[in-house]
């Protein structure tokens, strides 16, 4: 019973501290996580095929998904702040889900895996509609 409480507490205390770090955990949020854990397995994947895999390289790679998330989390603490209701975090959650994106199919692309066309045009649209300049 003590052993289903602490699973239970554990559990509780991780979804506040989600909903007060990064606002919740909305679809956006959760497909970005989903996102940066298939990056960073296929990345290490292709490491360890291409004899180039170390501890050093996975390692750092785990701190930028951190820092990835660090930031999502300040711009909620400044969609707060602010009152924009969850803007600035939804658009730092859209750019996000896009760089992950295009870093799985640049992976796939170098393992010799077939992208589709579509995809990599809808990326690159993607892409450019960020790069513009208001």
């Amino acid at each position: 019973m003590d052993r289903d409480f602490g699973i239970f507490s554990f559990f509780a205390v991780s979804v506040s501290a989600a909903g007060f770090f990064f606002g919740g955990f909305q679809y956006s949020f959760l497909i970005l996580l989903s996102l940066m854990a298939i990056e960073f397995i296929s990345t290490t994947l292709k490491e360890s095929i291409l004899n180039k895999l170390t501890l050093r390289n996975a390692f750092a790679r785990l701190v930028k998904k951190i820092v990835t998330l660090s930031l999502i989390s300040v711009c909620h603490f400044f969609d707060q702040l602010m009152k924009t209701e969850g803007s600035m975090r939804d658009l730092a959650i859209m750019f996000y889900i896009l760089y992950e994106s295009v870093q799985i199919v640049i992976t796939a692309s170098s393992l010799g895996v077939p992208v589709p066309q579509m995809l990599i045009d809808l990326l690159d649209t993607l892409k450019n509609k960020f790069r513009r300049k208001p």
